[in-house]
Order: C-alpha cells, then structure tokens, then sequence
C-alpha cells in the first residue's frame, strides 16, 4: 500500500487510484474482475475506467483493461528528477560492463526495493531473472543485496515497521528468516559498508551492494552488482568486487552532494 498521508481526500479519486493499483500489480483485467476487488458496482467502474482511459492512463483491448502508454513520460519524469538516479546511473553502467555483471541501482519505496536502473554486461548470466521482475518492486529487502544495504542505515523503529509488514520469508535454504539473524547481519553490514546475497534470492546467484548515504547520514538507495556465485567465491575476486561496488556507492554520494551545492 502507498504511504498514508492526513488531510481532505476526494474518495473518488482514491478509488480510481486503488483500479490502477490494481491493474498495476494483476496485468490487464476485465471490469468484472476490478469491480469485484475494489468494492464498486461493474458500471461505477467503468465509468472511471473510461475517465481514465480519455486521459490515456488506461487501455482496453480485446476487451481487457491495461495500463496505458502515458504512464511512461510520468515515470521517466519522476525517475530523472531523483538525486540518487542522476548521480548513480553512470557508476552502475560502468560496473555491469566492467565485470559482465548485472548492476541495479535501488531505493526503498514502501518498504520494498525499487530499482531506478538495471544494466546488464555483455555476457552477463541471470538476466532473463531480472526482466521478469521489473514489473514490480521486490518485495522484501532482507535477501538481497541492496535491500540489506538500505535496512541497515534505515532507523530501527522503520526496519522493524518494515519487517512487521512484509515479514521475512525464505527464497533459498539461504535466506535469513529470522529477527535477530538478520539484525546481527545489519549491524554487520554498517561496521564493513557492504552487503552480500550470497544464494538468498535465487540459488547460484551472488550479489554485492553497497548503501548511498547522503551528506546528512540518511540512506539514500544502494548500488549493487550481482552474477553467478562460483564465478565469485575466489577470495581475490570478491574482494575487488567489494571495492569496485563500494567505489561506486561512494562516487554517488560524492555526485549527489555535488548537485545539491551547485
């Protein structure tokens, strides 16, 4: 669910936005479908499916509702005006070609992890995993790489919100699931500013991030690295992945304060 903010609301308006929530996360839909999740007679949504559909927010086809086209200017919008996005995108290309790699650079958002931009090396492995989950946010940070980066420079009280939402479910025989586990995890990951996903997501995948912190200490998203883990368990070579990831985490922060004082 989006962020819950006080003051007046327009319930209509709440309503067309829980049908495209809806349509976001279910893939296209009948109205059947939509008036059965949210609450609303079949004509009342039709009608907002038709109000949004004049504005180019929705499309049907063959009888069936999808988002439309005029959600991708907005979303570049709102991407292109993240600090974080402008200052980090160059280091995560920079990374996936250098190693072949996978490269993401994340936020959180809600409490799941939103990747502002993926770059794949040329003869990069997993990248049919990642294409298929950009879709949508991960749902839970505690298994990956850049999730676990964010957790542990996010205060307590917000990790414990977060894990009291979303929990912590295995993936992999790899996962942490348990609280204390992954809190001693966090601590760690601040005290060596990395954090590794060693199989805890996908089993044979390995991943490195490293958090983006801005001048005034919040957590500003992680940039992470990920590809096949027996490429990536020779001590020499995870060592200088570390190095490169944390590099690239440190020319970000570097980049954003840079914008934030001219």
């Amino acid at each position: 669910m989006p962020a819950q903010h006080g003051g007046r609301r327009i319930e209509a308006v709440d309503k067309s936005l829980d049908i495209l929530r809806f349509i976001a996360e279910e893939g296209d839909t009948t109205v059947s479908v939509i008036a059965e999740h949210v609450g609303l007679a079949p004509g009342t949504v039709h009608t907002h499916l038709s109000t949004l559909r004049a504005h180019g927010f929705i499309e049907q086809v063959d009888g069936r509702y999808q988002l439309g086209m005029e959600f991708i200017p907005f979303s570049e919008r709102v991407r292109n005006q993240t600090p974080l996005y402008r200052a980090g995108k160059d280091e995560v290309d920079k990374l996936a070609h250098q190693y072949d790699a996978v490269a993401h650079l994340a936020t959180e958002y809600n409490g799941k992890i939103l990747i502002l931009h993926e770059t794949f090396g040329e003869d990069a492995v997993g990248k049919q995993i990642h294409i298929e989950k950009r879709d949508e946010p991960q749902t839970h940070m505690h298994c990956t790489a850049a999730g676990k980066a964010i957790l542990a420079h996010l205060p307590e009280e917000r990790v414990t919100e977060i894990i009291n939402e979303k929990g912590l479910p295995s993936y992999t025989s790899h996962t942490i699931t348990d609280e204390a586990a992954l809190a001693d995890e966090l601590a760690r990951i601040r005290e060596q500013r990395f954090a590794v996903n060693n199989e805890e997501v996908v089993h044979g995948n390995k991943g490195i991030g490293a958090p983006v912190i801005y001048d005034n200490g919040d957590v500003a998203g992680a940039i992470s690295i990920s590809g096949p883990a027996n490429n990536w368990r020779d001590a020499s070579i995870e060592e200088e992945l570390i190095e490169a990831v944390i590099r690239s985490a440190n020319n970000a922060e570097i980049e954003i304060y840079t914008q934030t004082e001219a």
